[in-house]
């Protein structure tokens, strides 16, 4: 018999999607792998369905009882413990939160959102992300080297691309470029906010459910010296992978990872992490909430 995995972290008034990424967290399965463990019993579910499930966008329906209740023993928990948190059904549509909202910079980005275009926001979600931060010897962090896994949740032909440079920072400086399974679109930025938004076309308009992969890079020719990074989702569900590549004459002292519900909020997680002899760092996140995963440095 399966012994269920401890959630003392969940309390009983937890909701459903809540103890979904959770669960999902401690098993360290990607959504992917969820849906192919449940297609062999029989049921079968998208990687968009269960991404709006552990994101709090949509709730199970009556006639996926069978798929939670199988969610339960693939998950090792309790049984009752997904089922019992679905919420009855709701009549009334829920409002759309604002563009970006887990950063501080949102205001920027929705304008800059405005002059692409609007409706692309929100029809894609990350299931994997491998990102690799460069930084140079001045200690500016010059590239953001990118290989990222979406699923469509509504028809859609682009990816929408978010990046700050560091405070003070000229945005005319700052490139995205599109290496492949995509093309660079129309860009657009933000002086005040030090910021740009960037289209990535996609081969083709995906439909519910299916998948692509993306990779391109972010140069950041400003040379700011830069303290941290931080990856944002939000929605959460996603796996992703964050390394920073330290050049070898600029090596920092103390490095940490961070883990916050916004990028200028408290600290949920803060550990320290320890270089590799090459100057690498990284961190792993299964199943990201919505928020950011960061790493952060000091240099003396």
């Amino acid at each position: 018999m399966i012994k269920p995995v401890e959630l003392r972290a969940v309390t009983p008034e937890a909701s459903f999607a809540d103890a979904l990424r959770q669960a999902i967290a401690r098993r360290g399965l990607a959504l992917n792998r969820i849906r192919t463990h449940l297609a062999d019993r029989g049921l079968h579910v998208g990687v968009a369905t269960l991404s709006t499930w552990q994101s709090g966008r949509r709730v199970p329906c009556e006639d996926s009882l069978a798929i939670v209740a199988a969610l339960e023993e693939l998950l090792q928990v309790p049984p009752g413990w997904l089922t019992g948190r679905i919420p009855p059904a709701r009549t009334e549509p829920e409002t759309s939160p604002q563009p970006y909202a887990v950063v501080d910079y949102a205001e920027a980005l929705t304008r800059l959102l405005d002059r692409l275009r609007r409706d692309a926001h929100g029809r894609l979600r990350n299931v994997t992300v491998l990102e690799e931060v460069r930084m140079g010897a001045d200690r500016s962090a010059h590239c953001r080297r990118v290989i990222q896994s979406v699923v469509a949740v509504q028809p859609v032909d682009r990816l929408i691309i978010a990046h700050q440079g560091e405070p003070g920072c000229d945005a005319e400086k700052l490139a995205l470029r599109a290496l492949s399974g995509c093309r660079t679109g129309r860009i657009a930025r933000s002086p005040e906010a030090g910021a740009m938004l960037g289209e990535l076309l996609l081969d083709r308009v995906l439909a519910v459910g299916e998948t692509a992969v993306v990779r391109y890079e972010i140069e950041d020719r400003t040379g700011l010296p830069a303290t941290e990074y931080q990856r944002f989702s939000e929605w959460g569900g996603m796996h992703c992978v964050l390394e920073v590549q330290f050049d070898r004459a600029a090596l920092p002292v103390r490095v940490h990872e961070i883990r916050r519900r916004h990028t200028s909020g408290p600290n949920l997680v803060h550990r320290e992490l320890m270089l590799t002899p090459d100057g690498r760092v990284h961190v792993i996140e299964a199943s990201a909430d919505p928020g950011t995963v960061g790493i952060t440095w000091e240099w003396d």
